[in-house]
């Protein structure tokens, strides 16, 4: 006598195609997305993460200003449009110009580029309650704020030196 019960195929196919989607529904977790961003930034505690399949949103406290060497810091527009192809990943401290502006001057020069890592950071507002996404908005605005971009990963970073806070926004993408 057999003591397992016949499981048509089906039934497999079926059980691996639920826990596929299980898994999928969470693209990163806290401790990737912590581990992949302090490769570049000092990082302190979490202040916000929240991840779903279609967005993930990381606030982080920064435990200082600087930013590792492994992340190229470029002074204009064309510069981070030339280091992204070449490093995979780029930041942009432009004097005087918000991180909303270079999204849009990015988007003017490289569309596909731009519009990738607009589309990061408006995305993964679905994944932020209110006060992330406040904050947010705020750096986004701030000229003293540095725009990320990993292009491995899709995920548009933030560094708001001001309020102590990095960003870190992934859409669908």
């Amino acid at each position: 006598m057999n003591p397992l019960p016949h499981i048509p195929l089906s039934g497999f196919v079926l059980a691996g195609g639920v826990l596929a989607l299980l898994t999928a529904c969470v693209r990163e977790d806290e401790a990737a997305m912590r581990a992949r961003l302090e490769q570049w930034f000092a990082l302190g505690e979490t202040a916000y993460f929240q991840a779903r399949g279609d967005c993930v949103a990381g606030v982080f406290r920064l435990a200082g200003p600087d930013v590792g060497a492994a992340m190229p810091v470029t002074g204009s527009v064309p510069e981070m449009l030339w280091a992204l192809p070449r490093q995979g990943r780029a930041a942009l401290q432009a004097d005087g110009m918000a991180p909303d502006a270079a999204l849009v001057e990015l988007a003017n020069e490289a569309r596909p580029t731009g519009m990738a890592m607009r589309r990061a950071g408006l995305e993964a507002r679905s994944c932020m309650d209110d006060g992330a996404e406040g904050a947010f908005r705020r750096a986004l605005l701030s000229p003293d704020a540095l725009l990320a971009y990993d292009s491995e990963s899709g995920t548009v970073m933030v560094m708001d030196t001001r309020r102590d806070l990095l960003f870190a926004a992934m859409g669908e993408g």
